[in-house]
């Protein structure tokens, strides 16, 4: 892994933010343990674990700050190898309230600007004008490796550039335009290829072009006081020339209680220009559903005193040459929920039953949490009816306000698997302290 700007971002947090008098030091840490069987052959398993780290830590003074979000992940039986695997997701530098309007942002961050989202590394920027109701975000950098390891080396080939520009001048609106240019060069590699008559297979070197992907995107969000909202998006693809995604919600408050819910959506896959499944024909997906909700106010006597929310969903889907059709029906609650769900057409037919709860206990010392689903389904018309049971049950402890422990047992059986038992495992402990390294003070 390549860690020199890690070096650099490190040394310019050290420089900018030792010789403040204190800085807020914000962090969590979480240490996971996942434990499941599996039969590799009959009558023979292998039991794995997988641990997990996650940390997660601030430096902030006045206005400038960094942050940073690592895991790191190991299998028991040697799935990633030896030494683990390692992702870094974030690793920036941020200089907050530039003249009371701007932001600016460098290093390994995440980018959610319309049609522009993932993750660069690079140089982020956000100015707000005439009183916030301007926001102008912009954003460029390359790529970052699947695996988030170090730099790519060719950024040319692994830019990712664009921006959104959003306004509240409109009352009750939101409108924003949205640009997004990235490629992403794959890597290189070796291969037989036949070169002539005989069919002779030789080595052949193939350097892939670079995956490209240019879209343009508008979104709008309004409300007619409150009693209608509505949104509609829409996306173009630059390079494919034609519609990527439309989508439009309407939401209509009948009455305190009860609400009705439309939304539809049209998208085609997100594959990359120079992709090889670019090569293939991209049909797209039309989805229509509308929905139902009622809230019932808490009453001595009823539900326990709890507020109870109802809902009911019917959805369609449209592919290319058939359709899917589902609904759903449920109800939730403060501290749990059941749903009742029917799916059939393109995607099978499928029954599915799902309960869950959680109730505090001890002033929230320990939240037990316990769970059902039950499902039966045919992967065709002409296909025998499977039953699939899930249960999971577990607990959140929480003795001190920094520190909590979760564990949690999953059961399973379906035509697969006659039982499948799985446990997870996690403690979570995070801090926030003021640091004043030149006086050597250390303050909660």
């Amino acid at each position: 892994m390549n860690f020199r700007y890690l070096r650099c971002l490190v040394t310019l947090l050290v420089c900018g933010l030792s010789a403040a008098p204190a800085q807020l030091v914000n962090g969590r840490f979480t240490t996971s343990l996942y434990t499941f069987e599996r039969f590799d052959t009959v009558g023979s398993s292998t039991t794995y674990v997988r641990a997990f780290q996650t940390a997660q830590l601030s430096v902030a003074e006045g206005d400038l700050s960094f942050h940073t979000y690592v895991i790191g992940a190991m299998n028991g039986a040697g799935a990633f190898g030896d030494n683990g695997r390692v992702r870094l997701y974030n690793l920036y530098m941020r200089w907050a309230n530039i003249g009371s309007i701007g932001e600016l942002s460098l290093g390994r961050q995440a980018v959610y600007a319309g049609a522009g989202n993932g993750t660069i590394d690079g140089l982020s920027a956000r100015v707000r004008l005439l009183d916030d109701q301007i926001t102008v975000r912009g954003h460029a950098g390359s790529t970052v490796n699947q695996d988030f390891s170090g730099l790519r080396k060719n950024w040319h080939d692994n830019l990712s550039f664009g921006g959104q520009i959003m306004t509240t001048a409109l009352q009750d609106a939101r409108i924003g335009l949205s640009y997004l240019n990235r490629r992403e060069q794959q890597d290189p590699y070796w291969t037989l290829r036949t070169r002539d008559t005989t069919f002779t297979p030789v080595p052949y070197y193939v350097a892939p072009l670079p995956e490209n992907e240019e879209r343009v995107s508008a979104d709008v969000a309004y409300a007619f006081g409150e009693l209608v909202t509505v949104y509609g998006r829409y996306d173009y693809d630059v390079l494919y020339r034609n519609t990527a995604r439309g989508q439009g919600a309407v939401r209509v408050t009948v009455s305190p209680a009860l609400a009705l819910t439309g939304e539809y959506i049209y998208r085609k896959p997100r594959v990359s220009f120079n992709s090889i499944f670019s090569a293939f024909t991209l049909n797209a997906v039309s989805e229509i559903e509308g929905g139902v909700e009622y809230s019932l106010k808490p009453m001595p006597g009823r539900f326990g005193g709890l507020p109870l929310f109802l809902f009911a969903k019917l959805g369609y889907v449209s592919y290319s040459d058939d359709k899917s059709m589902r609904w759903t029906v449920g109800w939730s609650t403060t501290y749990g929920s059941m749903s009742y769900s029917h799916g059939s057409g393109y995607a099978g037919d499928i029954h599915s039953f799902n309960v869950q709860g959680s109730y505090p206990l001890f002033d929230r010392v320990l939240v037990p949490t316990v769970g059902l689903s039950m499902a039966r389904y045919r992967l065709s018309a002409d296909a025998p009816s499977e039953d699939a049971l899930a249960i999971l049950a577990g607990a959140t402890v929480r003795p001190l306000k920094q520190f909590s422990f979760d564990v949690q047992g999953q059961w399973m059986k379906n035509k697969l698997y006659d039982r499948d038992m799985r446990l997870q495992v996690r403690l979570n402990y995070w801090f926030a302290e003021r640091i004043s390294p030149l006086a050597g003070e250390v303050k909660q």
